[in-house]
């Protein structure tokens, strides 16, 4: 690989991050508003609402990753990262710093997934720690009262 422009090495993947950029940023606010409607008072008006909203940019961005014969997650980073140098850059990329930079996205996601995945073990622990102690604080209670 050499330092040439994405448009010189894919012009159907160049096209599609000039084409998809917008959506992508679309489907990331989409993401947060479905996650402050779960948090409303009103979220079972608002909800329905911002998930189809969110669920028809996917739609958009999965038809498009499918002429790539790439999922949409893997098309969603590859634009993010995209955006994400050219924004530092001033310029867009060239396919070799898209490719480093995606790999490095992928290496920190990996581990990121890790501990959370650690956090839900932990949290699933817990609560069904917790379920258990609640039910022996009531046995307990029980006994108690009906030796008093």
């Amino acid at each position: 690989m050499t330092g040439r422009t994405i448009k010189s090495h894919d012009p159907d993947l160049d096209q599609t991050i000039l084409d998809m950029s917008s959506a992508c940023h679309r489907l990331s606010l989409a993401e947060e508003h479905v996650i402050l409607a779960h948090r409303m008072e009103n979220a079972d008006q608002v909800l329905p609402g911002a998930i189809a909203k969110k669920e028809a940019i996917k739609d958009t961005l999965r038809a498009r990753a499918g002429r790539l014969n790439i999922k949409a997650s893997a098309l969603r980073l590859i634009i993010d990262e995209h955006e994400r140098l050219r924004i530092s850059m001033g310029r867009r990329p060239t396919l070799e710093q898209l490719v480093r930079s995606v790999d490095a996205a992928t290496d920190l996601l990996r581990r990121e997934a890790q501990k959370q995945s650690s956090h839900a073990i932990q949290a699933n622990f817990m609560a069904k720690n917790g379920q258990h102690m609640a039910e022996a604080g009531f046995e307990a209670g029980e006994y108690l009262k009906a030796h008093a």
